[in-house]
């Protein structure tokens, strides 16, 4: 959708604010729930897949409509929006037809440009969630800044409703990469303390830019409309640190965490990832070895993990369950196979894979 006409274009973006805030960005303390809750209404979005498809389209082309209710204020007039070309589509450099895995952290963007305090790639965390996956760029030491980026499922309309006596607005941005963009502004959390970018993608879904902490200019708006800008899409194969072997087909990923820098364990990075098979969870906790440490290991929410643990190639690797262990797992040797069957790749990234779950 195009127009020329800047009053229309703001109606039009203020017309959004008539749904419930957002959950904060990244969130690194997700209950091991949120992995079975997650897969639940995975499955049951399969079932939906082809009338979702077709309602995206029509979605996507009524995201800047004025919905019903009561009149939106109008916002201070803009430049007019140009409209250019969608880019092609960057496919995954990673992929090739002879891969003998799979991998369980495909996001469907990644960074492009980013400050230097963010240490480029070496900075970059994935947190799985509802949508897809939430990407987060991290600076060093306390109150490092951040950057937050997720992208909006087909369809969806970013909310903008705050607490009960706050203002939510959207202000016209400049056009990111030609498409229509505007900042959220309000007197209210999490927005308050943090500039928050929106723009439509060339796919026609709503992608958020946000940023935290740090000093002022480490989180500008011209910062984060320059990273914004650079953002890719398409769909990558992120590494990770192991590779596991032999799991039955029921097993199925589904929670996913790499954390970098990982300023909790005050490490450089630490992976968490979550099966499920027959109603059951297993988990691993993965981070570098480090050497003449004592501290028992821990889990992602930072307790203490019961189960066994092995320390190979300069890595550390726990695996744990619920209450019960998933009946196919327990016939091939429970926890233990579960730790022979899972090879630390080392503590480098570049030695990492996409080849992570191996049957």
């Amino acid at each position: 959708m195009t127009t020329t006409d800047p009053h229309d274009l703001a109606n039009r973006l203020a017309a959004l604010a008539d749904e419930p805030a957002p959950p904060p960005g990244f969130d690194a303390g997700r209950s091991l729930a949120e992995g079975a809750t997650r897969l639940r209404r995975r499955r049951l979005a399969v079932l939906g897949s082809v009338a979702g498809a077709t309602a995206a389209v029509v979605a996507g082309a009524a995201l800047l409509l004025p919905g019903s209710g009561t009149a939106a204020p109008v916002l201070p007039a803009g430049p007019a929006v140009a409209t250019t070309a969608p880019p092609t589509l960057v496919p995954s450099p990673t992929a090739a037809p002879t891969r003998a895995g799979a991998d369980p952290l495909t996001p469907e963007l990644r960074f492009g440009w980013l400050p230097e305090w963010a240490d480029g790639d070496n900075g970059v965390g994935y947190q799985s969630a509802f949508h897809g996956f939430d990407l987060e760029a991290n600076g060093r030491g306390g109150n490092a800044p951040r950057l937050q980026l997720r992208l909006y499922p087909a369809g969806a309309r970013p909310s903008m409703t705050g607490t009960p006596g706050s203002t939510v607005r959207a202000e016209e941005a400049e056009p990111v990469d030609g498409r229509s963009a505007y900042w959220v502004v309000s007197d209210a959390p999490p927005y308050d303390h943090q500039p928050t970018l929106r723009w439509l993608t060339p796919s026609g879904r709503w992608a958020e830019l946000a940023g935290t902490d740090g000093r002022p200019a480490d989180i500008a708006r011209e910062v984060l409309h320059k990273v914004a800008a650079g953002v890719r899409y398409g769909t990558w194969d992120v590494p990770l640190p192991v590779r596991i072997t032999g799991l039955p087909a029921a097993f199925e990923v589904t929670n996913v965490q790499l954390a970098r820098p990982d300023a909790n364990a005050k490490v450089p990075w630490s992976m968490w990832l979550m099966l499920e098979a027959e109603g059951k969870t297993v988990w691993l906790s993965v981070k570098p070895s480090v050497a003449g440490s004592t501290a028992s290991p821990t889990g992602k929410d930072g307790s203490p993990i019961t189960g066994p643990c092995s320390a190979d190639n300069g890595v550390q690797v726990c695996v744990g369950a619920g209450a019960e262990l998933p009946p196919s797992l327990a016939q091939l040797g429970g926890l233990p196979w579960l730790l022979a069957h899972t090879k630390a790749l080392g503590p480098d990234p570049s030695t990492w894979t996409s080849d992570v779950i191996v049957r």
